[in-house]
Formats: C-alpha cells, structure tokens, sequence
C-alpha cells in the first residue's frame, strides 16, 4: 500500500510561514495515530508522533500526518537548510 508521511513546520516570523514535507512509501503496516515513526530524518524517533491518519480505501493510499514543528525567528537560510536537510533522507518540500 502507497503511504505518504507528511510534517509541517510554522515558522513564526513577521510574514508567518508554513512549510509542508512529504516522503512517499511503501508498507503493509498502517500506523495508527499515537504511534511513533522511524525514519532517517529523526535523531530521536520516538518524539515524532502520528496525529492522524486518513485511508483512501478507493485508490490505496494512506496519508500519515505527524506532530508539526513550530519555529520562531528562523531566517529563510535556516528554513532552507532544513528543508535541505530532510530532502537528502528522501522528502520532499512545496517550499524551496
């Protein structure tokens, strides 16, 4: 089955911006809301919990939402850079 993990990160500046990250994967295994994800972005993986998930039983996909990050007074190099940083394990970004 087709899941999609997907963090959002609001960063609070004077323009206020959210950043939406996604990384697609293949698993048999749902995670349920409350668990912990693994993956190679996190140090620590048990802080980063699933919030919710929504199934898509019609086209088999599954969308794993996990706990946002919030941020204050970060630049728009240090907002780059951490998008950069979860690009190399895999994910994607609608901004940068």
């Amino acid at each position: 089955m087709e899941l999609t993990l997907y963090r959002k990160i609001h960063v609070k500046t004077p323009d206020e911006k959210v950043i939406t990250l996604q990384k697609p994967f293949e698993s048999s295994t749902i995670p349920q809301k409350g668990d912990f994800i693994k993956d190679s972005m996190f140090v620590d993986p048990d802080e980063i919990e699933v919030i919710s998930v929504d199934k898509n039983e019609a086209d088999q996909k599954v969308a794993i939402h996990l706990r946002p990050i919030e941020m204050n007074y970060a630049t728009d190099e240090h907002n780059q850079n951490m998008v950069n940083a979860y690009k190399v394990n895999g994910w994607t970004s609608d901004s940068y």
